[in-house]
């Protein structure tokens, strides 16, 4: 019998121990939700998920679950895990535009929009700088143009934008800009949402730049500045398509006009893809030289990406010679199979062909010790040794 009292007073510890070390959702509604975090003067933090959401289930299991995650979550907020294609999840992500898996919003306890943040977080000291960043009122936006309620009357264009994962449908252009034709205030919330949902046509986006300072006083810097981003991305596209540096350096004019924050990591990451895309190898280099200037190799997998290119698609020695510096540094920081391989493959292009057969048999035992098909980096193995004859 102790033994038993024993057993059944573990079991209810180590319970609570592993309830202590979950996040605990407030499972409320919107209107319930705003009235605690008043009650217990406190943010309210939303985890805007879908079922469909991957990457949202990884950071549940990876990130959620450290100490330094669930504490800062439990100590200054009322957490909220809503699905973004269900009943008012639907209503929040029409209103607050999110439309990126997983995304976060955050709310001031009485209930203002201050501060947003998406995508995959995997290191729990950057989520929980995000997490302090949204309480901090230095870091704060202003969003006075969203109203208190849910319910807001969007065109039904919009609505079906935001339908269930293979039930959403997109409106023509024409739909877009005969809407906005016949709004009297382009600065509604209504008009808000619908410019920064869609593309529109040349009038509207000069509009909204020429006012873009407005809509951030309305709206937060966070929403205008992933408006102008995708404008910004539409001319690169159209640079790349006709291989035009000048239009190019009009796109960068933008983003030094009219972004808040961030200006040259995001005018690198267009280089980098403009360079790659118009094959400009020896200015994509020097790019690249510069993303790791800034960086280091705390991301192995976008450098090896780089890189992997270089050797398919490159010809310069020089820039391959580049890419096989970049790839010595990134397998001290991972050493996995992948890595190793496109470092094997870019010695041999290299005519570097003794050290590309040491890493290639080196990249071909890490990928049989992990289970990984290393046949490509066999084959490679094979034409390093008979290159000379």
């Amino acid at each position: 019998m102790k033994r038993l009292l024993l057993f059944v007073v573990l079991t209810g510890l180590f319970s609570g121990i592993s309830q202590a070390q979950e996040v605990k959702y407030f499972d409320g509604s919107w209107s319930e939700t705003k009235a605690k975090a008043k009650a217990e003067n406190k943010y309210i933090f939303v985890d805007c998920y879908t079922e469909w959401c991957g990457w949202c289930k990884v950071m549940d299991k990876k990130t959620m679950v450290i100490p330094k995650v669930y504490g800062t979550l439990s100590q200054k907020f009322i957490p909220v895990k809503i699905d973004m294609e269900k009943g008012e999840g639907i209503k929040l992500a029409m209103k607050y535009h999110v439309s990126v898996f997983p995304s976060f919003l955050f709310f001031n306890p009485d209930g203002e929009y201050v501060y947003a943040a998406e995508g995959y977080y995997e290191e729990p000291d950057t989520f929980v700088a995000e997490l302090n960043k949204a309480v901090d009122k230095r870091t704060q936006f202003s969003t006075p143009g969203y109203s208190s309620s849910l319910d807001v009357a969007f065109p039904d264009f919009y609505s079906q934008a935001f339908a269930g994962n293979g039930k959403r449908k997109f409106p023509d252009s024409a739909t877009v800009n005969e809407f906005l034709a016949n709004q009297k205030d382009l600065f509604s919330e209504v008009s808000w949402g619908v410019i920064s949902r869609f593309s529109t046509a040349d009038k509207y986006t000069r509009f909204f730049l020429d006012n873009a300072d407005k809509y951030k006083q309305k709206y937060g810097s966070k929403g205008v500045d992933d408006k102008v981003q995708r404008i910004v991305y539409a001319r690169v596209k159209t640079a790349i398509a006709n291989n035009s540096d000048e239009e190019f350096s009009d796109a960068m004019k933008m983003v030094d006009k009219y972004l808040s924050d961030d200006k040259e990591a995001l005018k690198l990451n267009f280089k980098i893809d403009f360079y790659k895309a118009t094959k400009k190898w020896r200015a994509f280099s020097m790019a690249l030289d510069e993303m790791v200037a800034r960086h280091g190799f705390d991301n192995p997998s976008y450098i090896n990406a780089q890189c992997w290119d270089i050797y398919e698609k490159c010809d310069d020695k020089r820039v391959v010679d580049k890419a096989c510096g970049f790839m010595a540094k990134a397998i001290k920081f991972d050493s996995s199979y992948a890595y190793l391989d496109t470092y094997a493959c870019l010695l041999f292009k290299s005519g570097k062909y003794a050290d590309a057969e040491n890493w290639a048999v080196k990249a071909i035992a890490a990928g049989k010790k992990h289970g990984d098909d290393t046949k490509s980096t066999e084959e490679l193995l094979e034409r390093i040794k008979n290159h000379d004859k």
